[in-house]
């Protein structure tokens, strides 16, 4: 009997106090014939309505709602809803942009499968509203790490500077995809970005330079463009003419964004900034389960989290040292690592995470302490 007690994790003196009537009243067990404390049952009771809590579905409002009946393996929800505020999201290798605000659904290809973080190939990421900055590093780690590492390319050791109104490019540029054989011949661009009819990003320079000698007029005499002389056609952008036309949807590594609409493009010493409406409801999130001015915050559907399966998802992520968050989404499982989980009895998880740690393969570790100014 005292062993039984001792595993239940019910304490002598909680059942000497329920036999001498200060606690709530023992009853007998119907299928054994054994009296059972009165704790234990005031303990299976709240069991029982913080389960009833944990599998309650609490969709956000404007994601789509449940559209199977739910199971212990499956919430029934196809979307885990996302919102995420003051954040630095970063997609592996310094690429990445600074999140303002995010309301958003990250929804797996396929359907009644849970979101997998460990295959950010297998899920999309659906843009309701926000603000987010690409910042000018953000922009050279995107094209110099990504976007122009496909052979052979025509443009190279990409750097950008912002201002109003204006991007400011220096690239090396391969004539006809040749020439110069190393390198590329430095060449200066200058200009507007504006968002096109069919949502995509249109970088029109207004001034192009190489060796201080203006380009623009000498290729409009001859008939040429810069996409004859430096050919640039790659899933998510392209030269057109002498345009740059870049689709926000395939610009980034996966997982590949949706985007409902983009309200505005603005260019500034900040970066570019763009801003997410759409006609759809704004999604209203519950409010987070911690208070923290940096955080993503993951609620509803079912996500695999390392190898576990989070169903009914409740999980939000911030800083450990209280600053602004870094996430790192390819690393995700080296950082939390560093970090520790902690559970509520909402059954929602908190997990905190250093913006440093060590990545555990054979680069240096990643250090992202919020060295890049805040975005205006």
């Amino acid at each position: 009997m005292l062993a039984m007690l001792s595993g239940s994790g019910t304490t002598l003196a909680a059942v000497a106090s329920s036999a001498s009537g200060d606690g709530p009243p023992n009853r007998l067990d119907r299928r054994d014939k054994q009296p059972v404390p009165g704790l234990l049952q005031d303990q299976q009771a709240r069991y029982r309505h913080l389960a009833h809590i944990w599998n309650h579905r609490v969709v956000p409002t404007g994601l789509p709602r449940p559209k199977r009946t739910a199971d212990p393996r499956d919430s029934g929800v196809d979307a885990v809803g996302l919102e995420a505020h003051n954040v630095d999201f970063e997609l592996g290798d310094g690429i990445g942009f600074y999140v303002k605000s995010l309301a958003a659904a990250m929804v797996p290809h396929k359907t009644g499968a849970p979101l997998d973080f460990d295959d950010p190939d297998s899920y999309d990421i659906h843009i309701y509203s926000g603000t987010v900055v690409i910042r000018p590093d953000d922009l050279d780690a995107l094209f110099n790490r990504y976007v122009l590492t496909n052979e052979p390319r025509s443009l190279s050791s990409v750097s950008n500077h912002t201002r109003d109104g204006a991007l400011e490019v220096d690239v090396g540029a391969r004539l006809f995809g040749f020439i110069p054989p190393v390198g590329g011949l430095p060449t200066h661009l200058s200009g507007p970005i504006k968002i096109s009819k069919d949502g995509w990003l249109v970088y029109t320079p207004d001034h192009v330079s190489s060796l201080g000698l203006p380009l623009l007029g000498l290729l409009k005499t001859t008939g040429l463009s810069l996409a004859t002389i430096t050919p640039l056609d790659q899933t998510g952008v392209q030269l057109e003419g002498n345009q740059l036309l870049m689709d926000p949807e395939r610009l980034f590594p996966p997982p590949r964004l949706h985007i409902d609409h983009i309200k505005s493009a603005t260019l500034s010493k900040a970066g570019l900034t763009l801003v997410f409406d759409s006609s759809k409801a704004d999604p209203k999130f519950s409010k987070i389960p911690v208070s923290s001015d940096s955080y993503i915050w993951l609620q509803s559907g079912d996500a695999r989290f390392f190898s576990t399966v989070l169903v009914n998802t409740r999980l939000l992520m911030k800083n450990i040292h209280g600053k602004r968050l870094h996430f790192d989404l390819y690393h995700y499982r080296a950082q939390t690592a560093a970090g520790r989980i902690n559970g509520l009895m909402d059954g929602s998880l908190v997990v905190s995470v250093p913006n440093s740690f060590d990545t555990g393969d054979d680069a240096d570790p990643s250090i992202t302490e919020n060295a890049k100014p805040d975005p205006n």
